[in-house]
């Protein structure tokens, strides 16, 4: 079951609305830090009043295309799924925005949905027997990444690792498509109530689950997992199996270097209002530690410098966890492999070693695969990945429902 959406011609008329919107925002936000460094260089009443007229004009405009849209048939700005490009496109703005979108009830900002063969499911027993006619009792589920939808697990035309774990194994593949710009803790209830509705629903006796987290989809996971376990969720003894693959369990240097940037153009009057790093999503944001949980951000401004402050989410002892990492080096010795891991995670941190013990995440060294010369996405849909997971999968016996 290869995820591929519905290729219709054009932009919907949904995507054009918020990508208008988008464009507004983005008007208003240039305008504020154009204004900021004009105020810091030559500061005087004049400078002020222009920026407040093209604020103004740019308001009444957002208002007039707002209104003009809202004439238009409701089934014109309904949401609907449209070409891979459309998706891919508003997968990444969430991914950067995603915050923001939601926040301002922007059409662009994505809902949380299962998907099935490019299907969104509706979480209703007879609705499920409809849309799944041969459901199997272990059901396998895709979380994504930042930036990406449910089309990243098939690239270059390769199998889907949903496509590859059935075949081998007889599974039901899912995938999970979601607002990577949200925090992860908010993404992670969200998920475990999904997860609650699924087992409800499911056509028959859900006997095992396994989830499949790729990059920030793993800790999307890993927060779904504590709130269920938080809740007694029903759904969470039928849980066999987590895959990270190319999981920040302990954060990504490239949003600790974007973070310092902003930190350092923060520090005069005159570069303070180029420090745009602080419109970056709360998902981003979230990447600088790893954090999975509210108390990890509540109560501090992720733009300010500060310590990892996590709360040490252990893994669950019942469950088999398996760890996935790539690096760039031929070895784990190798310079550019230490320096910049797969271009995005670091080794260490996708197995989930941290020098402070308390954080380390034991995983059984039989569960943790690093291959070498391969970059961050090739994780995806590398058959060298697939059959590993198959193989650790198949070793496990019983835990695996053909």
């Amino acid at each position: 079951m290869n995820p591929q959406p519905i290729k219709r011609g054009g932009l919907s008329m949904h995507t054009i609305q918020g990508g208008l919107r988008l464009a507004f925002d983005s008007v208003a936000g240039v305008t504020n830090a154009v204004e900021g460094v004009h105020k810091s260089i030559a500061r005087g009443p004049i400078a002020a009043s222009v920026y407040a007229i093209i604020r103004g004009v740019n308001g009444a405009l957002r208002q007039g295309v707002d209104r003009s849209l809202a004439l238009l048939p409701g089934s014109m700005v309904a949401n609907h799924t449209g070409s891979a490009a459309e998706l891919r496109a508003i997968a990444a703005l969430n991914g950067a925005f995603g915050d923001h979108l939601e926040a301002t009830a922007n059409p662009l900002a994505i809902p949380m949905t299962l998907l099935c063969d490019s299907t969104v499911l509706c979480l209703e027993p007879e609705a499920l027997a409809a849309a799944i006619p041969r459901p199997a009792s272990h059901v396998a589920l895709m979380v994504h990444g930042l930036g990406m939808s449910e089309l990243g697990w098939s690239r270059a035309g390769a199998p889907a690792l949903g496509s590859s774990l059935q075949q081998a194994l007889g599974c039901t593949p899912l995938y999970l498509r979601y607002n990577s710009g949200r925090n992860v803790s908010c993404n992670g209830r969200e998920l475990a109530a999904l997860l609650d509705a699924l087992f409800r629903a499911w056509p028959v006796p859900l006997e095992s689950l396994s989830l499949v987290g790729h990059s920030m989809g793993g800790l999307v996971i890993r927060s779904a997992c504590w709130y269920a376990e938080q809740a007694k969720m029903p759904w969470l003894p039928a849980l066999r199996r987590i895959v990270c693959l190319g999981t920040p369990h302990h954060g990504a240097p490239l949003e600790r270097a974007g973070h310092a940037l902003d930190l350092m153009l923060q520090q005069t009057r005159f570069t303070r209002p180029l420090a745009l790093g602080k419109y970056r999503s709360a998902g981003i944001k979230d990447l600088r530690f790893g954090n999975l949980l509210d108390e990890d951000w509540e109560g501090w401004h992720p733009d300010r410098p500060g310590r990892d402050r996590r709360r040490a989410v252990p893994l669950m002892p019942s469950v088999d966890y398996y760890f996935v990492a790539a690096t760039l080096g031929a070895h784990l010795r190798h310079p550019l492999g230490v320096l910049l891991g797969d271009m995005l995670v670091r080794t260490d941190s996708a197995v989930g070693y941290h020098k402070d013990t308390s954080r380390c995440l034991e995983v059984n060294p039989e569960h943790c695969k690093v291959f070498h010369e391969r970059n961050h996405f090739a994780l995806l849909s590398d058959p060298r990945v697939h059959q590993q997971l198959i193989q650790w999968w198949t070793k496990g016996g019983s835990r695996v429902a053909t």
